[in-house]
């Protein structure tokens, strides 16, 4: 739940405001005492598209719920950092009935962390993870084992999701 609440946060962020952070304080690291502004960056993405539910592929997804800044890449399904820091991201997804599947949250090239579901009846997985980004590092979801299930239905978002903001 306060992961959630976070991410409504996040979001709720018009793309013109950003935060301002005061480094003047003694916890931080600095001690120039100079504002900072900390661009707010943030998106959403649901329903794993036809061509990437199935082992040993990238997970490209039809709907973008939001996108806040600079990141998120629609066509590729790919969150590139523009701006250096600690980003949250989560993701969730369905296996199908009767498959397991294995779905990883990539940066560049490294598997970070997983969600396992299991082959009995559609199993729910989902992870989450800070990362710091330096410039130009990417983000994105694979399918490393299995198949995962998403919706037919037309007009619904899906099973699939992934997220992320900038924490700082």
């Amino acid at each position: 739940m306060f992961r959630l609440l976070l991410l409504v946060c996040a979001m709720a962020l018009p793309v013109i405001y950003a935060i301002p952070v005061d480094n003047s304080s003694s916890l931080s690291p600095t001690s120039s005492g100079a504002n900072r502004v900390i661009e707010p960056v943030a998106f959403s993405a649901v329903r794993a598209s036809d061509k990437s539910r199935k082992a040993n592929s990238k997970i490209f997804f039809d709907t973008t719920l939001s996108d806040v800044g600079f990141g998120w890449n629609p066509k590729s399904s790919e969150f590139t950092c523009f701006y250096p820091g600690s980003y949250f991201f989560t993701f969730t997804a369905i296996s199908a009935s009767g498959h397991h599947f294995k779905t990883a949250l990539m940066k560049n090239s490294d598997e970070i962390v997983v969600g396992w579901g299991e082959q009995v009846g559609y199993q729910s997985a989902s992870n989450s993870a800070i990362l710091n980004l330096e410039k130009n590092d990417r983000v994105y979801l694979n399918i490393r084992e299995g198949e995962i299930y998403e919706t037919s239905k037309v007009g619904r978002h899906g099973y699939t999701s992934f997220s992320g903001f900038r924490v700082y």
